[in-house]
């Protein structure tokens, strides 16, 4: 499974979004996150991913699959 499919997993679990909505295309605006959510993302993905993640981060990467080359550059970056 790759980092966005997880991603979008993570998404429909938490936030009761139906998992055929998602893709990697799917940006938060669409999904109506608001800042909160937002925070609540960052918090489910600094915990899951063990790398920090802000919600400005993910206010500016937009997508599922901006969010993901976000998750995965952080997490090489603690294993080089």
């Amino acid at each position: 499974m790759t980092t966005t499919q997880q991603i979008s997993a993570l998404i429909g679990k938490n936030f009761s979004v139906e998992s055929k909505e998602l893709s990697g295309a799917t940006d938060f605006e669409s999904l109506e996150f608001d800042s909160l959510v937002l925070v609540e993302l960052a918090v489910i993905l600094t915990r899951d991913y063990g790398v920090e993640i802000t919600d400005e981060e993910l206010a500016e990467a937009e997508t599922i699959e901006a969010t993901a080359a976000l998750v995965n550059s952080k997490t090489r970056a603690l294993t080089a």
